[in-house]
């Protein structure tokens, strides 16, 4: 029994092999029927068409060969073309549109009111200048003639009344607070000043002062060789409200000159009874001669000569010390004799509230229109003396037979006016020797 069981187990296993041979014989047949079949094309008839779809696979240019379907031309992208936009005839012209566009409708009663019914303003033309930047610094020669700054100046010329040629313009500012009585005025710049002949530049400086009402000067800093200085500098004088208007603000140039006298440009004037000072105001003023080179022009004034001279004070040993350096073109005096003589010595007193205190001399210098000093004379004077205090300084000539002739004079102290003051002030504000011509006054 066991013996036909297992003669019945070797028939099954071999009828299942033969099976299985026969299965896998079918599918390669079928698997090389259907490459045979996709690789090889149909015959098509001459003149039809064969319309070939490929499923699940992109064809690429790697895949194409000789025996491959070509594939049908992509058509060309057409470039766009630029349209040509008609100029148009003026700015002003716009778009015509058709009423069908769109929906016509009426606004109501109360918003009719609210829209405002005027025309809206031409386009600027892109020919027309564009405004400057406010960071940008002001020209001069760019400002419009009819400004405010130019009507005064405008209004003079029409007049037909000449003040003198113009010697340059001089830029500034007015700032008042009327609760604190403070007059701020603002030095910005000046333009087209005249130049030195000689050098062809100038080393200006301004002397700003509010008259009648404050008698001191202050000065600019000496800005060097330029005719258009900036100066950017401010100066806070106290004005009382009720005399603010009666005030005029008086800018005095000067050229610096260290081995001479410095020479006064001009002097702008702007009064104040007609200005508003309820906000900062920023002025454009035209420097004319001084009243004094007016003068000169129609009345002769004698030369009697300058001197350059030096003033220091030290707190610490409340001590004066004035330095007579030199002078020069110092007027010759007629003697009894009949000749003329140049003998001269410089005489300073000292005045405390109209009194003379001190008084001291340098010695004489025999011959010579152009003496040289360098002598120092000092005085010992209390710190609070000198808001009371007067230096009068006297050149002399010294005449041998007779009385001594008083050739020039002048003063100098806080009661004093000009550049005697300016020097004062400079002394006052500086422990260090400052130096300084003066001309002479009968």
């Amino acid at each position: 029994m066991s013996i036909v069981m297992g003669q019945l187990s070797v028939i099954a296993i071999a009828a299942a092999c033969a099976i299985l041979s026969a299965a896998g014989l079918a599918v390669i047949l079928c698997v090389c029927f259907r490459r045979n079949f996709l690789n090889t094309p149909p015959k098509v008839p001459q003149g039809s068409t064969v319309r070939t779809y490929f499923i699940g696979r992109k064809i690429s240019e790697d895949d194409e060969t000789e025996d491959s379907i070509p594939s049908p031309p992509k058509p060309r992208k057409k470039t766009p073309q630029p349209i040509k936009v008609p100029r148009l005839e003026s700015q002003s012209s716009t778009c015509s549109t058709p009423k069908s566009a769109y929906t016509s409708f009426s606004l109501p009663p109360s918003f009719k009111e609210n829209v405002s019914t005027e025309k809206p303003q031409a386009p600027i033309s892109p020919l027309s200048p564009r405004t400057p930047s406010m960071h940008r610094k002001l020209d001069p020669s760019q400002l419009d003639p009819n400004s405010y700054m130019y009507q005064e100046i405008k209004a003079k010329r029409s007049s037909g009344k000449s003040e003198g040629p113009c010697l340059g313009i001089i830029n500034f500012s007015l700032k008042y607070n009327p609760e604190m009585g403070l007059l701020t005025i603002n030095l910005i710049q000046a333009r087209n000043l005249q130049p030195r002949e000689f050098s062809g530049t100038a080393d200006p400086y301004c002397k700003v002062a509010v008259v009648p009402h404050v008698s001191k000067m202050v000065q600019s800093r000496v800005q060097r060789k330029t005719v258009t200085p900036e100066f950017k500098e401010s100066f806070v004088f106290e004005v009382p409200e009720p005399d603010i208007h009666r005030q005029t603000v008086k800018i005095q140039l000067y050229d610096y000159d260290q081995f001479s006298r410095d020479e006064c440009i001009g002097v702008a004037l702007l009064p104040l009874i007609n200005v508003d000072l309820t906000e900062k105001v920023e002025v454009w003023k035209e420097i004319k001669k001084t009243e004094s080179d007016s003068k000169a022009q129609g009345e002769a004034i004698p030369e009697l000569g300058d001197l350059m001279f030096s003033i220091a004070y030290l707190p610490s040993a409340e001590r004066l010390t004035i330095v007579i350096m030199k002078a020069r073109n110092i007027r010759h005096v007629n003697t009894a004799e009949g000749r003329k003589s140049s003998n001269t010595y410089v005489k300073v007193s000292l005045y405390f509230m109209s009194k003379r205190l001190k008084k001291k001399k340098t010695s004489t210098k025999h011959g010579t229109p152009n003496p040289v000093f360098n002598e120092a004379l000092v005085f010992n004077v209390p710190h609070h003396f000198l808001k009371h205090l007067k230096l009068e300084i006297q050149v002399t000539h010294e005449n041998k037979l007779g009385q001594n002739e008083v050739i020039g004079r002048m003063e100098v102290g806080p009661d004093s006016q000009g550049e005697e003051l300016a020097h004062w002030n400079d002394m006052i504000s500086s422990c260090k020797p400052v130096a300084r011509w003066h001309r002479l006054c009968p």
